[in-house]
């Protein structure tokens, strides 16, 4: 066989000749992606992370050297050789982008090392230009540290993915520049929804003290999962007037260095904000401000454990967010609220469920608005701070909502009150628990029309409920205990004989 090598992604060589995987080569890129019948597949790989796509099953294989074993590693499969193990990820996403010959782009294979002190922003940036103008494809980052010193953009189709924690992005910036995007989209400067679709980022760590982090602009159908967030100057990630994004499996140990100090926040770009932009090494460009909406996003099974202490966990940020549902998730260490919603800002069809809000200073906190507001659901929620210095205001508080249902919720520490509502029309509550409170342990203020059923009010100092000017309330079934009175009256307040 001599000393030829086989041409890099394919299963033949230069002439033609088919390659016998058992033959001597004798130069071996130890970053090629090896392409060829599954039969072909070498019984063993040569080195750690080493990937052969079988194009009869359209299947990328990794070796693992950990279990001796070829691993799954991204494509759809075929219905006679279906993919094993395969997530909602892998089996969703770039249905029409992959193709035998671009299933998978190892970045080491053109140069790109995360050696930790190497810039590569702009060779990524090139390559993932590469990628969409070849239809999109998985972008694979082995295991190092990438600096980004430009905010490298993702094109229509295109998977960046990682190994897991050990694949970091950092951002580097120069001072002044600190606190644009480490990583966001094609199109991030269009109008409406118009920017880069049907692309995501999966199985890497942010750990990036002078930039902001992910920001999908004015994009459509995003999958972020797996992210892992430890320094960050803003936000791990930051959805701007996007609309149809997930986000699923998301760790957080710190909130943002700078002002805006939320892990995570939904958004949108309208003419007068100075922020939310990308970085191209020289200078700041931003995203496209039309006012569109952030629209139909899902945060779920994620953890917010900052050791440094942000304002909010999740705060959805300015006018114009609809249809966000934030589930299954834990969020602890916030100095203001675990949830929060802008004062005084329109949001439509909000869904919290499944959540643990422990040791913030409040839970969630959507107040101060007279109205035009809809859609509330808050499920399955529970509110806890025994810390009685860090508990402030209210554990729930909620403002200016046409059509809510709290339901399964327990708000539980020393809270001015545990919860409150303002300005509130069709509220419901059910089976509610509000324990703790310095003051009252159901506080409608003002201008709120609601039912209370099966719910229980205790250890509050002055009242369980309480229906202030302009209220209409009907309870049944609460049960009181250890309250300084049971119901303090100013609006209207009748009691069902039954709930």
């Amino acid at each position: 066989m001599g000393d030829r090598t086989p041409r890099l992604g394919l299963g033949t060589f230069e002439d033609g000749e088919a390659w016998d995987h058992t033959d001597t080569v004798e130069a071996v890129d130890e970053h090629a992606i090896v392409r060829g019948p599954i039969a072909d597949r070498p019984a063993s790989g040569e080195y750690d992370d080493e990937l052969y796509h079988a194009t009869d099953q359209g299947i990328t294989w990794r070796w693992d050297v950990s279990t001796e074993d070829w691993v799954y590693f991204g494509g759809q499969g075929c219905s006679d050789q279906p993919v094993p193990g395969t997530s909602h990820f892998d089996a969703a996403q770039l249905v029409h982008a992959r193709t035998a010959e671009t299933p998978v782009w190892n970045v080491e294979a053109h140069g790109i090392e995360g050696d930790g002190e190497t810039e590569v922003g702009q060779d990524v940036h090139e390559l993932l230009a590469k990628v969409e103008s070849a239809g999109g494809g998985i972008v694979y980052f082995p295991p190092g540290r990438y600096l980004l010193e430009r905010t490298p953009l993702i094109g229509d189709d295109t998977i960046v993915r990682g190994a897991g924690r050990a694949t970091v992005f950092e951002g580097t910036r120069p001072d002044g520049g600190e606190g644009r995007a480490l990583l966001s989209n094609r199109g991030y400067d269009t109008v409406g929804y118009g920017g880069a679709s049907n692309w995501g980022v999966c199985n890497v760590r942010i750990d990036s003290p002078a930039s902001n982090g992910i920001m999908p602009a004015h994009a459509e159908n995003v999958r972020l999962e797996n992210i892992y967030g430890d320094q960050i100057y803003y936000h791990h990630i930051d959805v701007v007037s996007s609309k149809n994004v997930v986000i699923d499996g998301y760790w957080a140990t710190r909130g943002g260095e700078a002002g805006s100090d939320a892990p995570i926040q939904f958004d949108n770009q309208t003419s007068e904000i100075v922020s939310n932009s990308v970085w191209n090494g020289t200078d700041e460009l931003l995203a496209g401000s039309d006012g569109a909406p952030t629209r139909n996003c899902t945060l779920e099974n994620f953890e917010i454990d900052p050791g440094n202490g942000p304002d909010y966990g999740v705060h959805i940020h300015r006018n114009g967010n609809e249809s966000i549902t934030i589930s299954d998730g834990y969020i602890t260490g916030c100095l203001s609220a675990a949830i929060r919603g802008d004062t005084g800002d329109e949001i439509a069809d909000l869904t919290i469920d499944s959540v643990s809000c422990i040791e913030n200073a409040r839970g969630i906190s959507l107040g101060q608005i007279k109205g035009g507001r809809r859609e509330l659901t808050i499920n399955n929620v529970t509110i806890r701070t025994d810390n009685r210095g860090l508990a402030a205001g209210s554990g729930i508080y909620v403002g200016g909502f046409d059509g809510t249902e709290i339901a399964n919720t327990i708000v539980d520490g020393e809270f001015t009150n545990s919860i409150l509502f303002d300005d509130m029309d069709d509220l419901k509550l059910s089976t509610v628990t509000a324990t703790g409170a310095d003051s009252q342990a159901f506080r409608f203020r003002e201008n709120v029309d609601a039912t209370l059923t099966t719910a229980r009010a205790a250890d509050c100092g002055d009242a369980g409920i309480y229906s202030g000017p302009g209220c209409s309330v009907a309870y049944g079934g609460v049960s009181f205990t250890n309250v300084g009175r049971e119901v303090v009256v100013d609006g209207a307040l009748r009691e069902w004989t039954s709930s």
